[in-house]
């Protein structure tokens, strides 16, 4: 094993805590957000239908879900890649074929971005804040079926055999995604609950969370030990 995945495979051990932290704000923030928001429903309409259109058409015999997926999944490898100041060199996306991106060079976040990073969701959420309130419900929807795309990607992408996961080692990987996928879904939902959450809320229950549970395990461990604190 290589120093580097050592270094992260601690990095992945040392953040557990953090994820679970990370775990406790995100129901915290959606509990709000469903109680205080009247539109909070369309998030998971947007999700359900999302869900429900891709089983259906991949039921007809379609590959079309498959490719845009594959196309989303590969989108953000750019995305990353651009605003890492990577030169992109070629792209390509296939339903049958899968996808891949030639670049100047990489790195673990240009990696595993596809799998934390829900690019539509972000979108529409950044553009209901230019929205009237009466046309917000929509951007809420449609943010639903940018997370429901991101999910399902997700879900049909992240297997431990894949490239970017076999580079950066399972359990790094495994604990970056889930928490960076915690913290991105906070975010999402307290922009589209602006009028009553907010993101700085939501990272300080966060610290909070996790600053306590550190608290609780390492008394756990003294107690154990027969240390006293």
């Amino acid at each position: 094993m290589s120093f580097s995945r050592i270094i992260k495979n601690l990095i992945g051990l040392i953040f557990i805590p953090l994820v679970s932290g990370a775990a406790l704000s995100l129901f915290d923030t959606a509990e709000d957000f469903l109680r205080v928001n009247k539109n909070s429903l369309y998030l998971p309409a947007g999700i359900a239908l999302y869900v429900l259109v891709r089983i259906i058409i991949s039921r007809l015999g379609s590959s079309l879900m498959e490719f845009f997926e594959v196309f989303y999944h590969e989108l953000i490898h750019t995305f990353y890649s651009i605003i890492s100041f990577k030169g992109v060199k070629s792209f390509f996306a296939s339903d049958t074929k899968g996808g891949e991106i030639e670049i100047s060079k990489s790195n673990f976040v240009i990696e595993l971005s596809p799998y934390f990073f829900p690019l539509f969701a972000l979108i529409f959420c950044g553009l209901k804040l230019f929205i009237e309130k009466e046309f917000q419900c929509y951007m809420i929807f449609l943010a639903g079926l940018g997370t429901g795309l991101h999910l399902s990607s997700l879900f049909h992408d992240f297997k431990f055999e894949q490239s970017d996961i076999e580079k950066n080692g399972a359990l790094f990987s495994f604990v970056i995604v889930l928490l960076l996928n915690i913290i991105f879904f906070g975010i999402i939902l307290s922009i589209l609950g602006s009028d009553h959450l907010s993101i700085w809320q939501f990272f300080e229950r966060c610290i909070n969370n996790s600053k306590n549970l550190v608290e609780y395990l390492t008394r756990i461990l003294l107690d154990v030990s027969g240390i006293k604190k």
